[in-house]
This record gives C-alpha cells, sequence and structure tokens, in this order.
C-alpha cells in the first residue's frame, strides 16, 4: 500500500521480560495462538451473496476474535488479507446499517492492530473514511440506534489509536475533513437539556473532542473552511445568528432563547484551547482577511474639495456618511459585524487564540471609516466588559414598587441569569493584557463622530456595571471611567448624552451605591449622578424623559434605604427628587406631564407596597410573591412614610412644586365633576329633556373639554379623547372617576377604581383603547394618592413623635392638608381633637410644638364643616386652655378659631378668653403673648363680642406695647435679624390687633353704624400704618428703636395695608399719597424687607384680592439688585401679563398710567438727562414683561394720555408726569423699532385713574402742553442707544463668570454703614471706533462667538433650560395671618381668570439675562452722598450691585398655582 506522510500511532511498545530470548519471540509469533483463526468469507461472488443474518454472524465473530489481540503479538500475515477483504466495497456499500458498522469497527481494529503500516490503499483508506463521516458520525446523533455501540467503538478506537491521522494520508481529503468537522458539530448541536431528541452521552463529546484536536494537529495545513467551521461553534451563542437561521427556512436545532452552552461550542472551544498555537495562526489569517477586505471596500477619504467655489450640499461637513465616495456593500458590513461578535467570544472563551488579532482591533478603533471605528469601540469594550456574542446580561430592572426596596437588599442577592453565556466572565483584565488597545479604546471618547462617542459610551457603562468582566477595575481605572461617562451626560450631541444616561440605566442599585457613588452625590459637582440630574433640563426632550424616569426609579428604590436611616443613601440620592420637581420651573407641558407620571409610578407608586398575595392552592404551581407585607404590616403606614421620607428631603422650591401639584388636584376635580355632569346633561337625558337646554349643556362640555384638554401636553388628541369618552357614555366609568376625588375614598378604594376603569375601556368598543391614554393620566392627576384618609393616622403619629426623624415633614403636610383639603381629616377629626384635649397646657405646663399643626388643621375643617366637630365640654376646655396658654402664640390664634367656628355656647368661652386676656395685662406678665394672639383672632372674628371691651384693647395694643421701646438701638446690631425677641413679637401682634379690629367691623356687618364705625376707624389705623411706614418702623418720638425691629414694623405694617387694601370697604380710605408712600417700600434697603413686600403683593395680586392698581409697585423692582428676588418678580409679571391677555382682561396695559404717576412722584425723580436714564430702564421694565405687538398701541396711547390731565395728587408736579410721558412715548417708539414691531394706531379712548389725574383747566394750557417736548435734548440723542443696550442679550457665561472676581459683586457701603445705590449705566452714542493695529482673528472674534471644532474638542456648547432664577414662581407666600380670615379664601367671582383654588399655569423657568453695565460718572457721584445718622433717609431705590437685564418670557400665574388654567372657564 502507498505510504503517507502520517501513520497510525503504535501502542506504548510492550517491555520485554527478563530471561526471555530472541529465539523465544520468533517461536511465540510464530505460534498458530497467536494467528488469526477465523478463515471465513467476507466477500463473495457476483450474483451469490452471503445472508445478511450469517454475514452480520461472521462480521461479529471476526471482531470478538480481534479485540483480544494485541499489536505485538498479532500475526500480519494472517491479518492482512483479512484486512484487505474488509476494504471490499461489497461490505463498504451495504445496504445494512448492520454490515457497514461492523465492517468499519473491525477495519479500525485493523488499525490498531497493523499500525503504523495501513494495509490499504489510498482509493480504500477514502471509502473507508466516507463512510465513517457520512455513516457512522451522523449515527451518533441517535443514542437510540441500534448499532450505536458499534458506532461509538468506532469513534473510540479512532481516537485512542490515533488512526484517524490517516485521513490526512488521503490526497485530496480537503472534503473529506471538512464533511468530517461539519458532521461533527452538528451532531452535537441539539444536545442540551430539554431539546426533542434523546441527549447523547459526554463520552462522545469527549472523543469526538479529542479525535479534532487531533486533526487540527497533524494537519500541516487546515483545509479551506475547517477554521470558519470551528469559529462558527462560537456564534451558536449569538441569539441573532440563531434568528438568521431560522428564517433562512432551515429547521433550528435549538432555541433561540440560549439557556445554557452547546457541546458544539464546547468541543471548539476545547479545540481553540488545545491547539493554541495552530489554531492562533488561522484564526489570524482570518481575522485579517476579514478586516483587511473590509477596510479596502469601505472607503473613508473624502473627495478633494477645490477652494474659491462655494460648498456643495454634498461637501458639507456633515460627518454622518464620513465622506465616503461609495455606501459599503451590505455583505462586508455582516462579516465585519460577523467578525466582531466572533472576537468577543473567542475573548472569553479561548483568549490565546486572538493574541495576534488585537493589534489589528487597536488600529481598526482608530479606523477612519465610522462603522469600522464604530464596531471596533464596540468590541473592545465588551471584550473589556467580558461580554460575548450572547450581548450583556440583561440589566436588574430597579423596581420602585418592591417591597422591602431593592436598597435593602444585600449585594450579592443579584440572581445570575439563567444562561451561563450571558454571565460576563473575562480570562484577563483587559487593560492589563493590551494596554495598548485599551488606550486607544479610551481615546475614542473626544472622537469627533457622535457615533463613536455613544458606542464608547455604553461600552464604558459595561464595564463598570461588570467590574471589567469580573475581573475588577482598581481604583485609578474606576475612577477614569466614571470621571468618562460623566463628561459624556454633558456632551454636545443629543446621542451621546441619551446614550450616557441609557449607559447609567443599566446599573444595578449596588453599583449607584457603591461605585458611582465614590465619584460624588447628586450635589456633586461633576459627578456621573449630579450631571445626571442636569438632564432634566436638557434641551431635548428624549433625552429629558429618559433622564428623569431613571432619576425618579433610582430615588424610589432608595427611599427603603433613606427611610431606614442610611445616611449614605440619603447624602447621595436625596436631592434627585427636589431636582426631579424643581422641573416643572422650566414650563414645558411635557415635561410636566413626565414630571406628574414618575410621581405616581416611581417616587410615590401607586401600586406600592404590594398587598398581599393569595395563598397558592394544592394544584397551582405559582409560588408565593416575596414581595408581599406580612401579616403585622399596615400597607398604609409604610406608604405615609415614604410620603414622608419624600417630603422631608425637598428644599423650599421643590416642596411648593409638591404641594402646589396636591393642590392642583383638587382644582381639576372640580373642571372633571362640571365635566361629568355635562356629559349626563348631554348625552344620558331622555330626548324630550334633551331638547330643553341642549345648546347651554353643549357649549357647557365643550368648554370643559377645552378647559381639562390644555392640561394635556397633546390639546388637540386629548380634546379628542375626552369628547369620545364623553360619547361613550358609561356611567360606571363616570362613578369610578369621581371615587378617584372623592375626600371620604381610601387609598385601596381609589386602586381598584382606577384599575376597574382601566379594565372597561380596555373591554369597550374598538376605539375606546386610545382614550385610555388620557383618562387614565388625567384621573391619576385628580386623584387624592397622597391627601388621603389612609395616611393621617401615620401623619399625626409622626407629627408627635417625630419618628424617624419625619416630624418636620409631618408637620408641613398636615399645614397643606388644613388649608387645602381639610375634609379629609373628616374620618379622624375625632381623633385629632382627642389628642389635642390631651395635651392642653396650663399655666406652667406648656403644649408640644406639634400641637400648633394640629391646631390649625382642626381650625380649617371646623370652619368649614362646624357640624362635624365634636360638641364635648372637655374638648372646648382644652381649646380654651389653648387660648390661654398656647405656646408659639400661633396656637392660640388657631384655639380661637376653632371655638369661634364650632362650639355651641362660644359666647362663653369668648367671655371666658376676653376676660383673661386683658384682666391685669402688662408686658412680661404669665402668657402675655398668648394673650394678645388671642385678642388678635378674637377682633377679627368675633368682634361683636370684643366691642364693649374697645377701649381697653387699644390701651394695651398702643399703650402698653407699641408705645414702649423695650430694645434700644445698638451700633453693633444687624439691620435684620430672624430672629424674634419677646418685645419684637408683641409689637407685631399689637398692630394685627388693630388691623384686625379694623377688618373685624367689615366682617361683622354693613349697617349705616358700621359704616360710619369703618370710617372712624380706618382713619386711625391708616394714620398709624402711614407713619410707621413714613419713619421707617420708628414708633417713638423721644427714643431710638432696635433697627433690626424697625425692619420686621415697617415690612409688617406695609403688608398690614396691603392687606386693608384687600376689603373694597377699606381700601376706599387709602388715598393716592398714601400708596406712593407704601411704593417706597419695595425698594427699601434691605432686601428681607422687599422680598416680604413682593411676595405679599404677587400673592394678593395673584388671588385677584388686591385692587390692580397695585401691580404699579411690583414695577419699581426693575433695579432689584438680588437676583433671587428680581428674576421671580419679573417671571411672575409676564405670567400674569400672559394670563391677563388670554382673558382679554386689559387690567396691567392700563396701570401703566398709574405706573408713569408713581414715578413722576418718585423720590429720585430729576429733570437732569442723567438721571432720567434710569426711568428709561423703569419703562423697558414694564415693556420687557407686559408689551406684545398687540397691546403696545394701548400702552403708547396711556402714555400720550397723560399730557392731556394734570396731577391729582399734587399739581405742582405735573410737568414730572409730563416728562415721564414724552419719556414713556419715545421709549415705546425705540422699542418697537427694535423689536420690529409696526406701531398701530389705538381705535378707542382710555379712560384715566380719578384719584391721581385731574382736567386741565383750560384747552389752551392742554393745547400748550401738548406742543411742548419736555425731553432733555441729549437724553433725546441716546434714547435709542439707551433701548438698544438695554435689550441686548446677555450671553451666557462660560468662563467669564469663572474669572470674574465675587469682589465685583459685593454691594458698597458709605461710610455710614449705609448701602450706596450704583444706578444704571448711561448708554452714549456709539463713537467710530479708532483705528488699531492689526490683530489676529483669535483677538478680534468672542471666545463664545467662535466656530468650535468637534473633531478635538470637548468644550460643551449647547444650551440648556435653566429654572435657577425662576425659584420663587410656585411661592404661597405667608399665609399665617390669613388662616381664618374670611376674606383670604374667598373666590374671586367677578374676575375672568379662574380662581386660585383651581387650576393655575405651570411655574416658570427663567430665561437669560443680559450683561451687566456700568454705572456713569454722574451716577457714581449720586451714589456717594452723605446721610444723616440719627434718622437715615434711605434711597428707596434698591441697591444694585450688578444691574442685569430681563428676558423672561416663560407665563406663570400666582405662587400657589402651577398648571395653565383654561382661559375661557369661570371659577
Amino acid at each position: 500500500m502507498a505510504r503517507g506522510r502520517r501513520r497510525a500511532a503504535a501502542p506504548d511498545p510492550v517491555e520485554e521480560e527478563p530471561g526471555v530470548s530472541d529465539q523465544a519471540m520468533e517461536d511465540v509469533m510464530q505460534d498458530p495462538a497467536n494467528t488469526l483463526q477465523f478463515d471465513e468469507a467476507l466477500t463473495w461472488r457476483s450474483g451469490k451473496p452471503i445472508p445478511v443474518s450469517d454475514l452480520l454472524r461472521r462480521l461479529r465473530t471476526l471482531h470478538e476474535e480481534l479485540q483480544p489481540m494485541d499489536q505485538s503479538e498479532a500475526d500480519r500475515e494472517t491479518l492482512v488479507p483479512k484486512a484487505q477483504e474488509l476494504a471490499n466495497v461489497q461490505l463498504l456499500g451495504h445496504k445494512d446499517k448492520g454490515v457497514k458498522a461492523w465492517t468499519l469497527l473491525n477495519i479500525v481494529e485493523m488499525f490498531k492492530l497493523l499500525a503504523p503500516d495501513a494495509p490499504y490503499k489510498s482509493a480504500q483508506l477514502k471509502q473507508i473514511f466516507d463512510l465513517f463521516v457520512s455513516h457512522v458520525i451522523p449515527a451518533l446523533a441517535s443514542p437510540g440506534d441500534p448499532y450505536n455501540q458499534q458506532h461509538f467503538l468506532i469513534l473510540t478506537s479512532l481516537t485512542t489509536v490515533k488512526s484517524i491521522v490517516l485521513l490526512t494520508d488521503i490526497p485530496g481529503s480537503d472534503a473529506l475533513v471538512l464533511n468530517l468537522f461539519t458532521n461533527c458539530f452538528d451532531v452535537m448541536i441539539g444536545n442540551v437539556k430539554g431539546a426533542d431528541r434523546e441527549q447523547i452521552g459526554k463520552n462522545v463529546e469527549y472523543h469526538m473532542t479529542n479525535m479534532l484536536c487531533t486533526l487540527v494537529d497533524e494537519c500541516p495545513v487546515l483545509p479551506t473552511g475547517a477554521v470558519d467551521i470551528i469559529l462558527a461553534q462560537f456564534l451558536r451563542a449569538d441569539p441573532a445568528t440563531l434568528s438568521s437561521v431560522k428564517k433562512k427556512g432551515g429547521a433550528p436545532t435549538s432555541s433561540i432563547v440560549v439557556r445554557e452552552v452547546s457541546p458544539a461550542y464546547n468541543m471548539a472551544r476545547s479545540v481553540c484551547n488545545t491547539c493554541a498555537d495552530t489554531m492562533s495562526r488561522a484564526v489570524g489569517q482570518y481575522f485579517s482577511s476579514v478586516l483587511i477586505d473590509a477596510s479596502e471596500s469601505l472607503p473613508a477619504v473624502k473627495p478633494f474639495k477645490s477652494r474659491g467655489r462655494k460648498r456643495t450640499h454634498d461637501e458639507s461637513e456633515d460627518e454622518s456618511d464620513d465622506g465616503m465616495i461609495t455606501p459599503p456593500a451590505e455583505d462586508d458590513i455582516r462579516e465585519v459585524e460577523k467578525a466582531h461578535r466572533l472576537l468577543r467570544e473567542l475573548w472569553r472563551s479561548s483568549p490565546d487564540v486572538i493574541r495576534n488579532i488585537i493589534p489589528q482591533m487597536e488600529s481598526q478603533v482608530s479606523a477612519e471609516n465610522v462603522q469600522l471605528r464604530t464596531m471596533a469601540v464596540q468590541t473592545v469594550g465588551d471584550m473589556a466588559a467580558g461580554i460575548g456574542a450572547t450581548g450583556p446580561p440583561p440589566p436588574l430592572f430597579l423596581d420602585p414598587a418592591a417591597y422591602p426596596s431593592q436598597s435593602l437588599e444585600p449585594s450579592d442577592a443579584n440572581i445570575p441569569p439563567e444562561n451561563p453565556l450571558l454571565v460576563p466572565a473575562a480570562p484577563h483584565a483587559f487593560s492589563s493584557v493590551y494596554p495598548g488597545a485599551y488606550k486607544s479604546f479610551i481615546d475614542r471618547r473626544r472622537d469627533k463622530n457622535p457615533q463613536v462617542r455613544s458606542a464608547f459610551t455604553t461600552a464604558v457603562g459595561r464595564i463598570l456595571s461588570t467590574s471589567g468582566g469580573g475581573k475588577g477595575l482598581d481604583t485609578d481605572q474606576e475612577t477614569d471611567l466614571l470621571r468618562y461617562l460623566s463628561d459624556l451626560l454633558t456632551d454636545i450631541d443629543e446621542r451621546v448624552r441619551l446614550a450616557a444616561v441609557q449607559a447609567v440605566g443599566g446599573f444595578d442599585f449596588n453599583t449607584f451605591q457603591e461605585k458611582v457613588g465614590k465619584h460624588g452625590g447628586a450635589n456633586t459637582t461633576g459627578s456621573v449622578l449630579h450631571n445626571l440630574v442636569e438632564r432634566i433640563k436638557d434641551r431635548k426632550h428624549n433625552v429629558r424623559v429618559a433622564a428623569v424616569e431613571l432619576l425618579a426609579r433610582i430615588w424610589g428604590v432608595a427611599s427603603g434605604a433613606m427611610a431606614e436611616g442610611s445616611d449614605r443613601a440619603r447624602d447621595l440620592f436625596s436631592p434627585i427628587a427636589t431636582n426631579i420637581f424643581n422641573a416643572v420651573y422650566i414650563n414645558d407641558r411635557e415635561l410636566n406631564a413626565l414630571v406628574q407620571r414618575v410621581l405616581y409610578e416611581s417616587l410615590l407608586p401607586v401600586g406600592f407596597p404590594p398587598l398581599k398575595a393569595r395563598q397558592p392552592t394544592a394544584d397551582s404551581q405559582r409560588v408565593a410573591d416575596s414581595q408581599v407585607l406580612q401579616e403585622d404590616q399596615d400597607p398604609d403606614a409604610i406608604r405615609a412614610e415614604r410620603v414622608l421620607t419624600l417630603l422631608r428631603d425637598l428644599d423650599e422650591k421643590a416642596r411648593k412644586v409638591f404641594f402646589a401639584l396636591q393642590h392642583q388636584s383638587i382644582g381639576k376635580a372640580k373642571y372633571m365633576e362640571k365635566y361629568l355632569n355635562a356629559c349626563t346633561l348631554v348625552y344620558g337625558t331622555s330626548d324630550k329633556e334633551h331638547d330643553i337646554d341642549d345648546k347651554a349643556a353643549r357649549n357647557e362640555l365643550n368648554t370643559m373639554i377645552e378647559a381639562l384638554s390644555k392640561l394635556d401636553p397633546e390639546p388637540q388628541i386629548a380634546s379628542d379623547d375626552l369628547k369620545k369618552f364623553a360619547k361613550h357614555h358609561d356611567k360606571r366609568s363616570y362613578q369610578l372617576i369621581r371615587f378617584c376625588y372623592a375626600p371620604d375614598s381610601d387609598y385601596r378604594k381609589i386602586v381598584k377604581a382606577t384599575k376597574e376603569l382601566t379594565k372597561r375601556l380596555e373591554d369597550a368598543p374598538s376605539g375606546m383603547l386610545t382614550v385610555l391614554n388620557t383618562v387614565l393620566p388625567l384621573t391619576r392627576s385628580l386623584s387624592n394618592l397622597v391627601y388621603n384618609r389612609s395616611h393621617m393616622p401615620t401623619i399625626m403619629a409622626t407629627a408627635r413623635s417625630d419618628m424617624k426623624g419625619l416630624g418636620s415633614a409631618a408637620h408641613d403636610i398636615l399645614k397643606q392638608i388644613s388649608a387645602d383639603a381639610p375634609d379629609v381629616f373628616r374620618v379622624h377629626i375625632r381623633e385629632m381633637c382627642d389628642g389635642l384635649r390631651k395635651q392642653a397646657p396650663t399655666v406652667k405646663t406648656p403644649n408640644q410644638p406639634s400641637a400648633v399643626d394640629e391646631l390649625k388643621a382642626c381650625a380649617g375643617f371646623a370652619q368649614r364643616f362646624p357640624e362635624d366637630m365634636p360638641q364635648d365640654r372637655d374638648f372646648y376646655k382644652a381649646m380654651t386652655a389653648f387660648a390661654k396658654y398656647g405656646s408659639p402664640p400661633e396656637a392660640a390664634k388657631h384655639a380661637v378659631t376653632v371655638i369661634v367656628a364650632s362650639a355651641d355656647k362660644k359666647e362663653m368661652y369668648i367671655k371666658d378668653i376676653l376676660g383673661y386676656a386683658i384682666t391685669d395685662f402688662d408686658y412680661g406678665a404669665e402668657c402675655f403673648l398668648a394673650r394678645l394672639a388671642a385678642i388678635s383672632q378674637l377682633r377679627l372674628i368675633a368682634y361683636k363680642d370684643t366691642a364693649d371691651h374697645s377701649d381697653q384693647i387699644m390701651a394695651i395694643a398702643a399703650a402698653n406695647i407699641l408705645g414702649q421701646v423695650r430694645t434700644m438701638d445698638s451700633a453693633s446690631e444687624a439691620e435684620w435679624s430672624d430672629a424674634i425677641n419677646d418685645d419684637l413679637a408683641s409689637k407685631l401682634w399689637a398692630i394685627k390687633i388693630l388691623v384686625n379690629g379694623l377688618r373685624g367691623i367689615v366682617n361683622s356687618g354693613s349697617s349705616d353704624d358700621a359704616q360710619d364705625e369703618i370710617a372712624s376707624a380706618a382713619v386711625n389705623v391708616y394714620k398709624f400704618l402711614n407713619t410707621l411706614v413714613e419713619k421707617e418702623g420708628e414708633l417713638s418720638k423721644t427714643d431710638i428703636t432696635a433697627r433690626h425691629h424697625r425692619s420686621h414694623l415697617r415690612l409688617v405694617a406695609a403688608n398690614q395695608l396691603l392687606k386693608l387694601s384687600c376689603n373694597r370697604a377699606i381700601d376706599q380710605y387709602f388715598t393716592p399719597g398714601d400708596f406712593n408712600r407704601l411704593a417706597r417700600v419695595a425698594q427699601d434697603n434691605l432686601p428681607e424687607v422687599r422680598r416680604g413686600i413682593v411676595r405679599t403683593l404677587r400673592k394678593y395680586l395673584g388671588q385677584a384680592r388686591l385692587p390692580n392698581r397695585f401691580y404699579a409697585i411690583v414695577f419699581l423692582y426693575a433695579f432689584e439688585p438680588q437676583r433671587a428676588i428680581l428674576e421671580p418678580t419679573a417671571t411672575w409679571l409676564k405670567a400674569r401679563a400672559t394670563l391677563s391677555t388670554k382673558a382679554k382682561d386689559t387690567a396691567i396695559e392700563s396701570v401703566f398710567a398709574r405706573f408713569l404717576s408713581l414715578l413722576a412722584h418718585h423720590q429720585d425723580f430729576s429733570r437732569e438727562a442723567e438721571e432720567l436714564e434710569d426711568f428709561v430702564e423703569y419703562i423697558l421694565f414694564y415693556l420687557k414683561n407686559v408689551a406684545t405687538q398687540e397691546n403696545l398701541p394701548m400702552i403708547y396711547h396711556l402714555a400720550q394720555r397723560l399730557k392731556a390731565v394734570q396731577d391729582g395728587i399734587d399739581p405742582d408736579k405735573s410737568e414730572n408726569l409730563y416728562v415721564m410721558s414724552d419719556l414713556a412715548e419715545a421709549t415705546i417708539r425705540c422699542y418697537q423699532d427694535v423689536q420690529g414691531w409696526s406701531l398701530q394706531l389705538y381705535p378707542g379712548k382710555a379712560r384715566m385713574p380719578s384719584g391721581i389725574f385731574a382736567a386741565l383747566p383750560s384747552h389752551i394750557i392742554a393745547q400748550e402742553i401738548a406742543e411742548k417736548n419736555y425731553i432733555p435734548a441729549d437724553l433725546a440723542e441716546n434714547l435709542e442707544d439707551l433701548v438698544k443696550a438695554s435689550m441686548r442679550t446677555k450671553k451666557r457665561k462660560a468662563e467669564s463668570s469663572i474669572k470674574q472676581p465675587a469682589s465685583k459683586k459685593v454691594k458698597e457701603e458709605n461710610e455710614g454703614g449705609e448701602k450706596k445705590r450704583l444706578p444704571v449705566k448711561k448708554a452714549s452714542k456709539a463713537a467710530k471706533p479708532a483705528k488699531t493695529p492689526k490683530r489676529r482673528l483669535e483677538d478680534t472674534i468672542p471666545s463664545s462667538d467662535r466656530r468650535k471644532s468637534a473633531r478635538a474638542s470637548n468644550i460643551k456648547t449647547y444650551a440648556e433650560s435653566s429654572d435657577s432664577s425662576a425659584d420663587e414662581g410656585a411661592e404661597q407666600g405667608d399665609e399665617s395671618d390669613d388662616d381664618n380670615d374670611p376674606e383670604a379664601n374667598k373666590e374671586n367671582v367677578t374676575s375672568p381668570t379662574p380662581p386660585a383654588s383651581d387650576l393655575t399655569p405651570a411655574l416658570p423657568r427663567t430665561a437669560e439675562k443680559q450683561k451687566p453695565v456700568k454705572p456713569t460718572k454722574a451716577a457714581n457721584k449720586a451714589a456717594v452722598k452723605k446721610i444723616a445718622h440719627a434718622a437715615p433717609k434711605r434711597s428707596t431705590r434698591a441697591t444694585r450691585a450688578s444691574k442685569e437685564k430681563d428676558v423672561m418670557d416663560i407665563p406663570s400665574d400666582n405662587e400657589a398655582e402651577l398648571s395653565e388654567p383654561p382661559g375661557d372657564v369661570e371659577g
């Protein structure tokens, strides 16, 4: 026979026994016992075949004789003929499977005995191995085959003796080798648990693996395609590959959802690891061919662009196509993708075979082609993370509704995925083994293409979440990766930012706490959490949505740890909720709806905590849920604790939003009730009844639909859905919605109603499923999910005990419930009253501080539902004790309210309280502050019962308290202090006694005698308050009161004047001169005073309680130096102007004439041109916040009308009025030119306020005034430049804001310690610039305006929405004086806008401001004037360190409201 290159390996030689000679061995070999005894024929002559049964018997007999033979004892001369006979085509080509199996089994025995010289020719070997490859190997896939044992013995023999190497001696054996590899792997593909067929034994896999390893080692060159077959097994872990196989029509041998490692995969891995050197070369050649071919077929060279011609669209700098001349072939891309997936899996399973490929990947990471670069970055990132072709493990979903919380689970509690291929497992730390490739990968964070940066972002997230494939990350590496991820969250491209948010979203809670937390919490600037929080204000909606949803889930999971007292979790995650609620200030409808949604999905999930599951039955396979409550756990208490945990860590702005959202739900419920009633009227009545008032009912329905749809981010879709819901007319659905906002519904009832409503709409006829997307969020937003009766016991208990430090939050929520939803207390009012009764104070035993909030809640309930209050005597005795001895004094105030509102024998209790309060009263007496508070409240709500003691009360307030100076002034004292001592507190209560006495007269009746009494009392009270304002809080004529007392007193006096003006019967006694005097407080030197007065103005004007003329005072804040005061004020003015325009009301436009009159009487008014420049700023401040192209003609007309009247306050100052008229006209003309508007003629004739203006004596004088121009010529020339300078938009500060020294913003003070006024800069006429030396381009272009290249720059230049300046957009104001004021909660039924208790516009955001301008020389002179020391006269224009222009244009309403109210619906 022909000898090949390889021969079957002979068994190990047997050592000769000592003493046996060569002659003896020769005798043994010639011994007949060692020769083959089998002599039956195995072949036959043509036409006389041997019967199959006989042939099988003969073959079996031969095998029985061959099997025990030893190679060293076998007689070759007798074996070779029979071996040749076995290779006859009659046997190898026999039709019977058994004959073939036994024949091959005998042949492989011959291979063993006759090794190393097999007695077969090449043709015979080819037939033998062809039968083995095509018949035996596939038959091994069926363990039930009757000849399976023979097949396995054949495989075992070929493997152990290594006879398989004979296959390589056959000329042209490549096809056989390929078939052998293919069939072996095909046999083992489906050999997994749960497969349809019977599982193959592990010994088959073992021998097949050894056989293939032998072939790989012995083949000098593997046939083309063998490497592909081996590598293809690694891709069987890739679901995409399995899916594509199924799509091609082939019967898939494995489920697409991979559950375990396939034996074929194990075989390939063993081959690669066992034959690492051989496979390394082969795999290297494969990857080189794929990657190099792909690089050549995907050109990335941009076509040459000739200079001097206009660039075409195809030559733009958009890198989306990366300059490719022709698009890449899909086949090439698929091949490269497959190669990269394979590389991931090889790194996990056989890292040694790819050691020559990683340098190629290093070059691919920096390739010019974007697709190749992206795939290379993804691959290297997954390799570093230990992720194979199967992909990353499924992220552990952060479940905010889980109980117990995931944040309380141990760090090792994570359940590994079912598929072991999904477990990240890197064989080595990639960064240590291949530092060059890892560095190239890291450098892609600055790639010019956002697609590559997005891929890098995702990879970084995976590396962090898997700890580098389970190998761990050193401290520096982890810190660097977190820093990169943090920077990518602020990338210039939205796709990168979104990828970064999604990458962070793949972390579990332990990763957030243990890894991300090391980089800093949500308040640590530059940290991952901080930059993630900043994405809430991202300009792109999809990024905002992803960030808000993720952050809400993070906080929802962390709330469990925070509630249990984890300081670390609180430091890291507590600011998240604050930032989510503050997003409402951005005033984006979709974002507002998103905040509302995540509030009840993640922050306070409706399904939290899960209710107790049903017990599984005997035949049920359901496993009891671990996330259910135990028998002794109260779900309402757990939920209430989470509400308090959320509220505890919110800052002031966020709390306003949270409470405003709850307040808003009450208003929405009112509109929903009207909508449901209208639906019933239109679609639920009989035809006869329907025709009676059909038009009115339909108008009401359309109005309500419009009102409710405006609350949705997509009003048109919401309107259509609400119309469909109305036509559907399901009365049960109506009732379910009513259950959701009914005050007496407990939490479980609301949840069940919501579920039933959802099911009814899902089961409704076609077309109603889309309605669910509108009705369900609307229903949830108006449901009593926070102010719920189920939460009250826990909240009240926490308020008393301060459990887990939540007492303060419990007090706050009790205050809000008492003001917004006191009817929630209906079920628990007796419990609350019993608690108050038990802690009633005495002279020596004070009450608990928490009693004040409960008293306030009880008082609010008593005023609305007096019939539900208990009438037992012990309770009112306790209330009397609170009224006498309550501490702080507010407790006495609320106790008096409870008694007057609900007690049957209130006269008796009032007499007792009043007698105790005024008897032997003196400053410092027992409970004297409580006495003053009780008197103050009695004068307001029980005036008739106190009328007989008016003189004694006045003596107490005026002489004993206000007439005495007990705290003297000291030069070392500050001008303001938040600490209020007893002396100041008594004075504040005394002022309220005087004011409440006047208000009480009005509340007591409207008879003629009452009118006279009002007039008499009003004169005295106004005189006192006006004097207090005029003298800046000084009450004594001889002594000097402490300066911080004076500050508080003048603020309280101003606020009380505003409160009196809320009553029209009293406001008539407030003269125009008093109005101008009050306006000075708006420009007080102290920011606390200015903030206090504007807060009160915004509150009362927003509630439509103050006359519209008081808007004029708010416009004096044009020179406000405190951004925290100026920006919310300007935003609020814009919101009020927008709301007025929607309501077709001209109230704010009409106040312009009064505003000009106020400026004409301003204490700083001067006709000098430089001084008048400041008044241009006042006018521009009004215009920027109010003026539109539509209302500008009316404003201009009002300015003109001022020259047709004379000053009604002081006729001698009429010329001041005319100066302001001409100045306003000129400013308006310049303003409309800058805005590009056309100034139309106003068609009507506006009426001028009669109190501040008077008619001119004659037409001649009017003519002279009209013809004269009162503006100085210098000012007229510079006016246009002044307006343009004021309107110029301020650029965003980047580095300049850091480089500017902070000392520039510090207020200056003169020698006397008083703050100096820094007036606004007078813009001068632009002069022609002088010639300067030639400069570089970089010097002439501002850094903020230079065009930046995204290729090498990491600077972030995209603009974000900001809410930093709208910190008081939802401000509720100080309502301590109005809790029990009938006027305070009275709805405005005459205003065309909805009442404040219904619906309100979204909280505003703040736009960018203009650059500050420097004061002029003349202004600086005015700023350094000396001021008298004894009674300092302050400049009433507020100190301004750096004046900034306001360009905010975000509409908003009053502080207490959030959503935009429908303009066509009256309250």
